[in-house]
């Protein structure tokens, strides 16, 4: 039987051909499965687990200082151009995004694969995929080791969050544009619970927990920013 020693630092698809890594279950180009054995994957966890917590201090402190800074910078750029974009919502109230563009798409599915569950879960059906679809890929990025690809994912969660809030805002109003027309979701859920008084406030909830949401992400690429970690998503990297 050949020794986790003997085996190579990546594996290729049988698929598609992209490069994996040995702790990688399924491929991260076409998600099919690798059919790696458990031990190797587990050995490669263990492996980098190790190398991780084995170098001494010191010596992390000064690899980390061989770095370019111009990772460090790239991060910088990166927190930087969506800061820019975050303002955007203080420049206009009801604010629609390039971004908000695809929210809405997933916003309309949900509405459709939730239909089977009552009325009540169908309208929130949109609001609940706006949500969940970018945490499916937060999950994916983080089983893979891709930093930056995850954080992005957690900005893309915030900044659902403030679309929802200006949706949320017009309850009452009802001065947005609806795809096909119909029912107002926030107008019919804010009725159901009893909040439709309350518009304003629930609104501004939905904005907060969105900025903090965002300014979480800001914080974890700051931190990548300060080691000097490249930015990297999925398996391609910018040096």
């Amino acid at each position: 039987m050949e020794s986790l020693s003997d085996t190579p630092d990546n594996v290729k698809c049988p698929y598609c051909g992209a490069a994996n890594s040995l702790d990688s279950e399924f491929c991260g180009a076409c998600f099919k499965k690798l059919h790696i054995p458990a031990e190797v994957r587990a050995g490669e966890k263990a492996r980098r687990i190790m190398e991780k917590y084995s170098a001494p201090a010191a010596g992390s402190a000064e690899e980390a200082g061989e770095r370019p800074a111009s990772r460090a910078w790239g991060r910088a750029l990166v927190i930087a151009g969506l800061f820019a974009f975050y303002l955007q919502w203080f420049r206009n109230v009801n604010y629609f995004s390039p971004l908000d563009f695809v929210n809405l798409a997933f916003h309309e599915a949900g509405h459709i694969f939730l239909g089977f569950f009552g009325q009540f879960i169908m309208v929130a059906g949109g609001t609940i995929f706006q949500l969940l679809l970018p945490l499916v890929c937060l999950v994916h990025l983080l089983r893979r080791g891709s930093n930056l690809g995850w954080q992005l994912c957690l900005f893309w969660i915030g900044e659902n969050l403030l679309n929802i809030s200006v949706y949320a805002g017009d309850a009452i109003r009802q001065e947005l544009p609806l795809v096909g027309g119909g029912c107002h979701d926030w107008t019919y859920l804010l009725t159901a619970t009893g909040l439709i008084a309350h518009t304003e406030g629930v609104a501004k909830v939905i904005f907060l927990c969105g900025s903090a949401v965002i300014f979480y992400s800001f914080y974890l690429i700051a931190l990548d920013a300060r080691a000097r970690e490249p930015v990297e998503l999925g398996n391609f990297e910018l040096r």
